[in-house]
């Protein structure tokens, strides 16, 4: 990506979403110059010679890219990823043994495609030892191309808990606390607690593990630090234990109990209805598996474990499409993060997760936000990104067609812009 301090460049779609909630916007323009959006407005001013494009002396021939058939939105935020992660079904005991060096290589190339697929800021949920933070400088010092990312660096968890591999096994609040604190000054942008088991082996999904005790002082010190707090939990018990202490947003949002049968449980949807917690349940996660199973099924490749995990995928496809078809339209709080890198979910689809969101029964326009606005909230970063507004990071993305009409046109991606800069792989002349 390259880019000059005094470029100016004009982009006059055919729609504007800016993000801030109204309908698309119909001949509006927006102007960028070096690293910010220098203007939002008509587009007929950007023709007259004494107006908004220009720079302070008036020398700047602007580059203009007239687009009516496009839709101009903010750059996407997706706020749980695993950049370390290959997304081609290995699990986390596969990869074990990998070097730092290895997941470093595999993270830069995971967020170059997470970038030319439209995201502009991204999540790093959890990685091993210091890789996610030497991406994020690598990114900064150009020797990268990738979005800004975000890290959680090591994922706060029990002793064997979930992701206990990643380094992070804290027990007790006063562990906890200092475990926090050394993560803050690590350099952590937020902070992730496990509060039940998951995927991992020696963990239990449908049982807590964090204590409301352990998260509320994870929160306390977190939030003492301006940082946001991210709760892992796929059982009823961990999500009204993260609510209890207060945490900012939970990633996958399961009803489910100890002796794993889903239930779905009126009182806990009422307060995260109620709540001002933020809810990213990576639908797309299991329906891209879903989908890979379902054409080896086809071709007659399925093995004994993979017809175990399908049937499996699909009873949790039926749970999940109705506890969150309620929580629709219960009015819950939704932001987008897809999770990929996990499981057999690369990078470079985030759209797949905002689809997912719309057909659990979000608006276009609201799935678009909880990956724009929501997200960039949630996150604590809306000063910076998150809407097209003037004097704010220039990240946009440019799709063909308008997502609002037909949400899968967000896949066709055109252009993005990042911090102002042409990400490579541009579609435009």
């Amino acid at each position: 990506m390259t880019s000059t301090p005094n470029e100016l460049i004009v982009i006059k779609p055919g729609w504007l979403i800016d993000g801030q909630g109204g309908p698309p916007i119909q001949g509006h323009a927006v102007t960028i110059q070096g690293d910010r959006i220098a203007w939002c407005g008509p587009a007929e001013q950007t023709d007259d010679p004494s107006g908004p494009v220009l720079g302070p002396d008036g020398s700047p021939s602007p580059q203009v890219l007239d687009l009516q058939t496009a839709t101009l939105l903010p750059g996407l935020i997706d706020c749980h990823t695993h950049t370390n992660m290959p997304g081609d079904g290995r699990r986390g005991e596969d990869v074990i043994s990998d070097s730092d060096d290895v997941r470093l290589l595999r993270s830069a190339k995971n967020v170059e495609r997470a970038l030319v697929s439209g995201v502009t800021t991204l999540c790093d949920a959890g990685s091993w030892n210091r890789t996610a933070f030497s991406l994020k400088e690598g990114i900064r010092q150009g020797l990268v191309a990738g979005p800004r990312v975000m890290v959680a660096g090591h994922p706060v968890t029990v002793t064997g808990g979930h992701l206990w591999y990643m380094g992070g096994e804290a027990d007790g609040p006063e562990e906890v606390r200092q475990r926090v604190r050394a993560l803050i000054k690590e350099g952590a942008d937020f902070i992730k607690v496990i509060a039940s088991g998951g995927s991992t082996v020696t963990s239990d999904p449908y049982r807590p593990s964090l204590t409301v005790e352990e998260l509320k002082v994870a929160t306390s010190e977190a939030h003492g630090r301006n940082r946001p707090v991210a709760a892992h939990c796929r059982s009823t018990v961990a999500i009204n234990n993260a609510l209890d202490a207060g945490v900012d947003v939970i990633f996958h949002c399961a009803f489910y109990e100890p002796d794993q049968s889903y239930r779905y449980d009126p009182a806990t949807a009422e307060r995260l209805a109620e709540g001002t917690t933020w809810i990213n349940p990576t639908l797309y996660l299991g329906t891209f598996r879903r989908t890979q199973l379902r054409a080896k099924r086809e071709r007659g490749e399925l093995n004994g474990e993979e017809v175990v995990m399908l049937e499996r995928l699909e009873g949790n496809a039926r749970y999940r499409e109705d506890q969150f078809g309620r929580l629709v339209e219960m009015g819950v709080k939704f932001v987008g993060g897809s999770d990929c890198g996990w499981g057999s979910y690369p990078f470079g689809d985030f759209q797949g997760e905002l689809l997912a969101l719309n057909n659990m029964g979000l608006s276009p326009m609201h799935s678009i936000l909880a990956g724009t606005r929501d997200a960039a909230t949630a996150m604590r970063v809306s000063d910076n990104t998150g809407t097209i507004e003037t004097g704010k990071a220039a990240d946009l993305l440019l799709v063909e067609g308008n997502p609002v009409e037909e949400i899968a046109a967000l896949r066709r991606v055109l252009a993005v812009f990042h911090k102002g800069s042409w990400a490579a792989g541009s579609k435009l002349p």
